[in-house]
């Protein structure tokens, strides 16, 4: 109470116009800090704002490359396939690097022959990753060889952070099967020709 009847007789003591100079004060600074507090929340949604647009625009496309897995691409990369396949583990390491994605491993598949071509496949498993890191590691893979496509897609949330999602994908790409493959010969012979009967 003391230091209550202190401020009382401080404020009985000033002049009118000095009182009318402190409430003014008191009440600019109520002002000002509403207007502060009103800024930070509008800078706090702002941020947040953008930070949805980034997560809503990688999703969209995250969907898109969801959607396209398994699919058959609109233009024919057959042309552009090669005798010698794309070394996959290191193309994907590769990618990952420019995603700024770590890659722990690849898991390369054994070759399958279907028609004229031989499809070599590889998986890899990644956790803990943003949906921009997702969106960012596809397009790597997808942009740089143009035979070298994701041919199925997992995503799910991550068990320990649910801000994060774990990645599940199968890379694959293509090579020509060998000519004398193709042919149905090996170069070899059967060793079960006839024999030439010399004349008389």
């Amino acid at each position: 109470m003391a230091a209550f009847d202190s401020l009382r007789d401080k404020w009985e003591s000033i002049t009118p116009r000095e009182r009318r100079m402190v409430l003014l004060l008191g009440v600019s600074f109520v002002l000002v800090m509403i207007i502060y507090v009103s800024l930070q929340i509008r800078d706090g949604l702002k941020a947040l704002e953008t930070k949805n647009n980034r997560s809503r625009t990688a999703l969209e496309r995250l969907t898109s490359y969801k959607a396209q897995a398994k699919a058959v691409r609109g233009d024919d990369p057959a042309k552009l396939i090669k005798s010698e396949a794309v070394k996959l583990e290191s193309y994907i390491y590769r990618a990952g690097e420019k995603a700024q994605v770590t890659v722990p491993g690849v898991n390369t598949r054994s070759p399958t022959t279907k028609g004229s071509f031989v499809a070599h496949a590889a998986t890899v498993e990644i956790r803990e990753l943003s949906i921009t890191q997702i969106k960012d590691f596809l397009e790597a893979i997808e942009t740089e060889n143009k035979t070298v496509l994701v041919s199925a897609l997992q995503v799910r949330r991550n068990f320990r952070d649910k801000e994060k999602l774990d990645l599940n994908i199968e890379v694959v790409t293509w090579s020509k099967v060998a000519a004398a493959a193709e042919e149905g010969g090996d170069g070899k012979g059967t060793g079960t020709g006839t024999a030439k009967t010399g004349g008389g």
